[in-house]
């Protein structure tokens, strides 16, 4: 669980699951049937999921989608809800096949080919989160939380120019200050400021002993965050797919995919309580990631009768290459008479960039389809991923911060296995699809009270024509998350960190139109 206030700082293991965790996408006929068209073969969606899918086509096409999303998150922390919802508006697929095939009458085995080009959008940043609760007696707040990394995760303050960490605008604002009266006998060493007007919350620390004094000191705190997110991931598909006799069939495609995420979260603390000389604070944190990154997929579709396909893909780790952009700021005022001098404060962190690399996991697909004649089939995909083979990187080798990174990737996440089933019903030129999908918790059981595995429900209608098609497709998701706007670095401590759990659903209408030629 990642602190925001720690976030504008440093990349995580969150960025890790991110833009490793895809949904399915594509036409919406593809859609309607939850994306399980490993076997299937015969769609521009194969580009993405299976490229040996382009050897089924005996016609050239070009399609074209548009999507509306609705996006709703209900979050929870301290037993007090909050709501917030987003709505927008994209493309969500682009194909063009340009496909050739020999006449029945000419020899070879290779019966056809095609080339195929494909946008399709893998995941979508758009959302707004919004929580609000109060902090227990034994809660953790903020202005705590940057004593401990004062203390505890970094042994300094910086001392010139701009703040550039979480406890320089603590510190920078006076939510924490030296103790004065410990530095002869335990060096430089910070405790909470004026949070409370007896000093009640006080760090130690030697050589010898994590903690000398602790001293809890007892309120409520009423605290809200709102995050709001946007941007998305994109994945171009160049891809080929061969025809064998009509019986097997082979596609390799490369992909490049683009990520554009942006990210605006906003903390707040405020205290009524006239005896506590803090008002409010408020902690803004901005971040923008840019990159891009290349795999490759490689696939095959056994067809050993007419009522029965098998398919298998493979697709190699995502190798991308990101840019993060960042800033931070904190403003903190005290009740009047606190200070002699002023009452507010505000500190900010100059804009920093940073590059980096990211390597998503490999993952492995295989599905069949059964079909019943020219009425219809049922298809089904198992799809494996493991989680915890995300690997983020940069050029400097002895770079110990990505070493922690990717060592706390390996204990957090783990693998998981993500299910597709769809049919499509055909009655003349319409088509009746629906579909369900489940994709596996990516967090281990011992780090998070609450199961993470994604859930979809899908449907679909359509009209098929000689020369062109069109198809709509409703794709129903949720699943749950958890949060921690910060957390506790000091293991001995009874202070309780707080969890925010969300409830994220998404209703994705989608409709393609289609020209065969």
């Amino acid at each position: 669980m990642l602190g925001s206030a720690e976030k504008g700082f440093a990349q995580s293991e969150v960025d890790i699951l991110r833009y490793s965790r895809t949904d399915f996408g594509g036409t919406a006929r593809t859609m309607g049937f939850a994306g399980a068209n490993v076997a299937l073969g015969g769609d521009a969606s194969s580009m993405h999921s299976n490229p040996a899918g382009l050897g089924l086509f005996r016609r050239s096409e070009i399609t074209v989608s548009a999507a509306i999303n609705f996006n709703e998150v209900s979050s929870q922390v301290y037993g007090s809800e909050g709501m917030n919802s987003r709505n927008s508006l994209n493309i969500p697929s682009f194909t063009a096949v340009f496909a050739t095939r020999k006449a029945d009458e000419e020899e070879g085995d290779w019966r056809s080919g095609s080339f195929g080009v494909s946008f399709t959008r893998i995941n979508n940043f758009n959302q707004n989160i919004f929580y609000q609760g109060t902090s227990p007696a034994n809660g953790l707040k903020f202005a705590e939380y940057s004593a401990q990394r004062a203390n505890f995760k970094n042994a300094g303050l910086t001392s010139t120019g701009n703040p550039i960490s979480i406890q320089d605008l603590a510190f920078d604002t006076r939510l924490i200050r030296k103790d004065e009266g410990l530095i002869d006998f335990y060096g430089d060493r910070y405790k909470r400021g004026l949070y409370s007007p007896d000093y009640l919350y006080i760090y130690a620390q030697d050589d010898t002993s994590p903690i000398d004094s602790v001293v809890r000191y007892d309120s409520s705190l009423p605290f809200k965050e709102s995050i709001a997110s946007s941007g998305s991931q994109n994945q171009w598909d160049l891809s080929y797919g061969a025809s064998f006799r009509d019986k097997i069939f082979l596609g390799a495609s490369l992909g490049i995919t683009s990520i554009n995420y942006k990210q605006v979260r906003v903390y707040s603390e405020s205290n009524e309580d006239l005896d506590v000389d803090l008002m409010d604070l408020t902690l803004k944190d901005n971040l923008t990631t840019e990159g891009t990154g290349i795999s490759l997929k490689l696939g095959a579709i056994f067809i050993p009768s007419d009522v029965l396909r098998l398919g298998i893909s493979i697709q190699t780790p995502t190798w991308y290459t990101l840019l993060d952009r960042y800033n931070t700021n904190l403003t903190v005022n005290y009740r009047t008479g606190t200070f002699a001098d002023e009452n507010s404060f505000y500190a900010f962190t100059d804009p920093g960039e940073y590059e980096y690399n990211l390597t998503t996991p490999f993952k492995a697909s295989g599905g069949a389809a059964f079909f019943f004649g020219k009425n219809g089939f049922i298809s089904a995909d198992v799809e494996y991923v493991d989680y915890s083979n995300g690997q983020l990187n940069t050029d400097n080798a002895d770079d110990e911060f990505s070493q922690a990174v990717n060592q706390t990737t390996k204990n957090l996440y783990q693998s998981a296995i993500n299910y597709r089933l769809g049919a499509e019903g055909r009655f003349d030129i319409f088509r009746i699809r629906g579909g369900f999908g489940y994709y596996g918790d990516p967090i281990k059981e011992a780090y998070s009270s609450a199961d993470q595995s994604k859930t979809f429900l899908t449907g679909g209608i359509g009209i098929k024509q000689t020369n062109y098609f069109i198809d709509a497709a409703l794709v129903y998701s949720t699943y749950k998350s958890q949060y921690s706007p910060y957390s506790n670095l000091d293991p001995t401590s009874i202070l309780i960190t707080p969890v925010v759990t969300s409830k994220h659903t998404n209703t994705n209408f989608v409709t393609t139109f289609g020209w065969s030629f």
